[in-house]
C-alpha cells in the first residue's frame, strides 16, 4: 500500500519528462493488479501468466510492455501483449485478465464494452468519463499529480473484487444509468 499511497500523492508528471510519466501510469497499472482479486474460476492460476492487453500502441502501451512485461505479482508472471485496435483484440486478446486502454484508443471501449461487461477483466484506461461509461479504474491529472478514479460497481459487475486499500486511495465514480 505506501508504495500506492506514494504514487498517489507525490508524483508530478508534468514536471517529469514523458518516458518518466508513463513509467509512472505503468506504475499505477501494476499496483492495481496487485489490489484485485478474480474470481477463482476465471482468474489465472498460480501457474499461469496475468495477461494485460494494452489496447493501442503508443508510448502508454510501450511503457507497460517494457515496465511490466515478466514482472511477478502475487506469484503470477505478468504478460504485456500490445493491440493496435479492438478488431485486433478480438483476434488474440480475448484471454486476458486486464485491459489496458491507452488514450490513443479510448475510442475502442465504447466498441468494446459491451464484449466486456461482465466479463472478468479489469479495465483501465486515461480518458474522461470511462468509469462513467462501465469502466473500473480510471487515471487523470490533478494539480500535477497522477490521480485515479474507481467504479467499484462495475468491477463487481465482472466478478471483481478492488480491495478497499486501493478504494481509499480513489474518487469513486458510479456507471452513468446505475449499472
Amino acid at each position: 500500500m505506501a508504495g500506492l499511497l506514494a504514487l498517489s500523492l507525490g508524483v508530478t508528471p508534468v514536471g517529469a519528462g514523458a518516458q518518466q510519466a508513463e513509467a509512472v501510469r505503468a506504475a499505477f497499472v501494476l499496483n492495481f493488479l496487485k489490489f484485485a482479486e478474480w474470481p477463482a474460476a476465471a482468474g489465472p492460476d498460480s501457474s499461469s501468466a496475468l495477461v494485460i492487453a494494452a489496447l493501442g500502441e503508443d508510448a502508454q502501451s510501450a511503457a507497460l510492455l517494457a515496465g511490466l512485461d515478466g514482472k511477478e505479482i502475487q506469484g503470477r508472471r505478468i504478460q504485456v501483449r500490445v493491440f493496435r485496435d479492438a478488431a485486433q483484440w478480438r483476434l488474440g486478446g480475448g484471454g486476458c485478465q486486464a485491459m489496458f486502454i491507452t488514450p490513443t484508443a479510448s475510442g475502442a471501449w465504447m466498441e468494446l464494452r459491451e464484449e466486456i461487461a461482465g466479463k472478468p477483466v479489469l479495465t483501465i484506461c486515461e480518458a474522461p468519463g470511462f468509469c462513467e461509461q462501465g469502466g473500473m479504474l480510471n487515471l487523470y491529472e490533478e494539480d500535477n499529480r497522477i490521480r485515479f478514479e474507481a467504479n467499484p460497481a462495475a468491477a463487481d459487475h465482472a466478478g471483481l473484487k478492488l480491495r478497499s486499500t486501493l478504494l481509499t486511495l480513489a474518487t469513486i465514480v458510479k456507471t452513468k444509468g446505475g449499472k
